[in-house]
C-alpha cells in the first residue's frame, strides 16, 4: 500500500475517532443536562413547593390570630375572615398539587394526612369562629376550642418537606455522581483513543523512517562506488519499494560499468 493511501486512511480514521468520540460527548452532556433538568423540575421543585405550601398553612393560623387579636371591628373581621379562607384555599390547592406530583411514597402519604388534618383543622377553625362571632368577639373562648389543635397539622406538614428535602438532596447526589462516572469513562475513553493513535501512528513513521535511513545508507555508498556486498532489496508496494527498485537499478549499471572499467585496464 502506498505510504500516500495509508497517511490518508490515518488521517481519515483521526477524523472519524474525533468526530464519533465527539458524538458521544455531546450525547453524554445531552443526557446529563436532562438528568439535571429532570431533578430540577421533580425532587427539586416538589422541596420548593412544598416550603411554599408550609409558608401559606402557617400564615393562614396567623390569619387566625390576627381574628381573634382585631377581629372585635367588622371591617377588619371580614378582612382578616377573608385572608384566612384565601390562604387555607391556598393551602389546599398547593398541597393537592403537589400530592399528584409527587412520586416519594412517604411524602405522598404524609401529604394525603396533612390534607385530611387540615380539613379537620379548618372545620374547627370555624366552629371557634361561629363561637367568637356569636360572642362578641369572645377570643378567649374561641382562642381555647383550637389552641394548639395546628400543631399535628404543622408536625405533620414539617415532615413532609423534610422528606421531599432529603430527596432532592439525594436525587442532587446521585447525578453528581452519575455525571462523574461518567467524566471518568470519558476520560477513559479519550486516554484510550489518544494512545491506540499514537502506537499506530508511531508505528507507521517508524516503519518509513527506518526503510528510509537504509535507503539513505545504500545511496551514500552508491555515490561513493561502494558497491562491496551492496544488496539493496527494502520490499514494498509503496514509494519507498519503487525507489528501491529504481536504486536497484543504478546499482546494476555502476555494477556494469565498473566492470567494463577493469576490463578495459586488464586489456592494457
Amino acid at each position: 500500500m502506498r505510504i500516500s493511501v495509508k497517511l490518508t486512511l490515518f488521517f481519515v480514521c483521526v477524523v472519524c475517532l474525533f468526530v464519533g468520540f465527539s458524538t458521544v460527548l455531546g450525547m453524554t452532556f445531552r443526557d446529563a443536562t436532562r438528568s439535571y433538568d429532570e431533578v430540577i423540575a421533580g425532587p427539586i421543585a416538589a422541596a420548593d413547593d412544598a416550603r411554599v405550601a408550609q409558608v401559606v398553612f402557617k400564615k393562614q393560623v396567623q390569619e387566625w390570630k390576627d381574628i381573634l387579636l382585631r377581629g372585635h371591628n367588622p371591617a377588619d373581621l371580614a378582612k382578616y375572615r377573608s385572608q384566612f379562607d384565601a390562604k387555607s384555599n391556598e393551602v389546599r390547592s398547593l398541597c393537592s398539587k403537589l400530592e399528584s406530583t409527587v412520586t416519594e411514597p412517604i411524602a405522598k402519604n404524609l401529604i394525603a394526612e396533612f390534607l385530611k388534618a387540615h380539613d379537620t383543622l379548618n372545620q374547627e377553625y370555624l366552629a371557634a369562629y361561629d363561637v367568637y362571632v356569636k360572642g362578641n368577639a369572645d377570643f378567649k373562648s374561641a382562642d381555647k376550642m383550637v389552641r394548639g389543635k395546628d400543631r399535628p397539622a404543622t408536625d405533620l406538614f414539617d415532615k413532609v418537606v423534610a422528606k421531599l428535602t432529603t430527596s432532592a438532596k439525594d436525587a442532587v447526589t446521585a447525578q453528581k455522581a452519575s455525571s462523574e462516572r461518567s467524566n471518568q469513562v470519558a476520560i477513559g475513553a479519550a486516554g484510550a483513543l489518544l494512545g491506540l493513535l499514537g502506537i499506530v501512528g508511531g508505528l507507521l513513521l517508524r516503519s518509513v523512517t527506518q526503510r528510509l535511513a537504509r535507503l539513505k545508507q545504500m545511496s551514500d555508498r552508491l555515490a561513493n562506488a561502494d558497491l562491496d556486498g551492496l544488496h539493496i532489496d527494502i520490499s514494498g508496494n509503496d514509494e519507498i519499494g519503487a525507489f528501491s527498485s529504481s536504486m536497484q537499478g543504478v546499482h546494476a549499471a555502476i555494477s556494469e560499468l565498473m566492470d567494463c572499467a577493469e576490463s578495459n585496464q586488464a586489456q592494457h
